[in-house]
């Protein structure tokens, strides 16, 4: 799996590439655990998960962490161009309930 973090204001934007499933999801929780420490200003996670192709429990649990301590910060969850797949994963999952979807980063950056 393949990532990105882009710091935009109270934002951080992470753009997802490949698969978020077992044996990805500890490297990126733990990157994503550094970011949130060294940028505790961060209120609203931005998941661009245009390019990825799959995601498992682990990978659902990693983000429902996040959404954690987002909610402890004040902060909200967004969910952008979410392939139909990985869309209805996630919604069966209950982020549809915690979280919202968008077009685009940049929608997102226009509402908060």
């Amino acid at each position: 799996m393949q990532y990105s973090f882009e710091l935009e204001g109270q934002a951080l934007i992470v753009t997802l590439r490949g698969e978020l499933e077992l044996h990805t999801s500890p490297e990126f929780k733990e990157t994503l655990t550094k970011l949130f420490e060294t940028h505790s200003h961060v209120t609203n996670l931005i998941m661009d998960v245009k390019g990825l192709s799959f995601v498992d429990s682990s990978g659902l649990g990693v983000i429902l962490g996040r959404y954690r301590e987002l909610q402890e910060r004040g902060g909200r969850l967004f969910f952008v161009q979410a392939n139909p797949q990985i869309k209805r994963i996630l919604q069966m999952s209950g982020f549809q309930k915690i979280s919202e979807f968008a077009n685009s980063a940049s929608d997102v950056l226009e509402r908060i």
